[in-house]
């Protein structure tokens, strides 16, 4: 009888102290983004407004050039801003950045081979995250918002990093995205990344950036944010397979003002997602947990304020 009384405290206490643990983690996950943002406005002071250099990736019609010399990750490591590496989600499904993947890294030179040896040494050095950057922080806006045909993630279709001269007019730094826990999608084979000690799956790394809009009287133009590469990290619900492959609902974002906010999935799909809608005439989308509190508009010019 003391036996099972025993194991039946146990089995009582045994979810207490896992949810403990995961709202810790969740508080070190909202600690290191704000960390994040705080290297990113530190960042925009030293170099007149530049949150940073760009995204953190390797391949030329992405990047701005080698993923250890340029983008934000390099900004902050070799600028002495953060840590990067050091400062992961710790509740995440990813351990890497999927820019790490093989499939993806291509500067190659002496000091960083595109080889599982060279991604180890990237990852000793601290060139990794787990953290999504958002697209605005990566490319600020369409050079023509028109041409809904153009590759939004190419940088000679975009004004460039974001710079804090864009923040303000039409949207308040602290609705405006940095950084956010990555989607981590299980069945992607461009997501595994390969090191001396094994793959490790790698979340996304920069949110997808603007939807196609139909305005009227004009047609179609580049409309709000896909932030569906953006999703929870932390908690524990019902398991979603394909795509998704894990059970988490919690996630944090940081906003360009530094403070970090969690959101709480609504629709079981482990990311943030949206629907179609109609606004003020726009057929555009809304979000589903984002709606209100996360800005997705147009942040160089008015007519999308929302």
């Amino acid at each position: 009888m003391v036996v099972a009384i025993i194991a039946l405290l146990i089995s009582l206490l045994l979810p207490a102290l896992s949810g403990a643990r995961e709202v810790a983690r969740l508080a070190v996950c909202s600690s290191n983004v704000h960390q994040l943002a705080l290297a990113a406005n530190t960042h925009a002071n030293d170099y007149k407004g530049q949150y940073s250099t760009g995204p953190f990736d390797d391949r030329s019609n992405r990047g701005y050039g080698p993923l250890h010399k340029s983008g934000w990750v390099a900004d902050y490591v070799l600028g002495e801003y953060a840590k990067v590496g050091q400062v992961l989600c710790p509740s995440s499904p990813s351990r890497a950045s999927q820019s790490l993947s093989l499939a993806r890294l291509e500067a190659i030179d002496p000091d960083r081979p595109n080889t599982a040896a060279g991604v180890s040494k990237l990852l000793t050095d601290g060139f990794n995250t787990n953290y999504c950057q958002s697209w605005f922080m990566a490319f600020t806006a369409p050079k023509n918002y028109a041409n809904t045909s153009a590759d939004m993630k190419n940088p000679a279709n975009v004004v460039g990093p974001l710079n804090e001269r864009f923040i303000g007019a039409q949207a308040q730094p602290e609705r405006v995205p940095l950084f956010g826990d990555g989607t981590t999608q299980f069945s992607q084979s461009d997501d595994i990344v390969s090191t001396l000690e094994g793959q490790i799956r790698g979340s996304k790394t920069v949110t997808d950036g603007p939807t196609t809009a139909f305005f009227p009287g004009q047609g179609a133009r580049f409309g709000r944010q896909n932030y569906t590469d953006l999703g929870p990290a932390h908690g524990k619900g019902g398991y979603i397979a394909g795509l998704a492959g894990h059970d988490r609902v919690y996630g944090t974002i940081c906003f360009a003002d530094g403070h970090a906010e969690t959101f709480t999935e609504r629709v079981q799909d482990r990311e943030w997602g949206h629907e179609s809608a109609t606004v003020s005439g726009i057929s555009t989308i809304r979000y589903h947990e984002l709606e209100g509190r996360v800005f997705g508009g147009w942040l160089n010019k008015p007519g999308l304020p929302f």
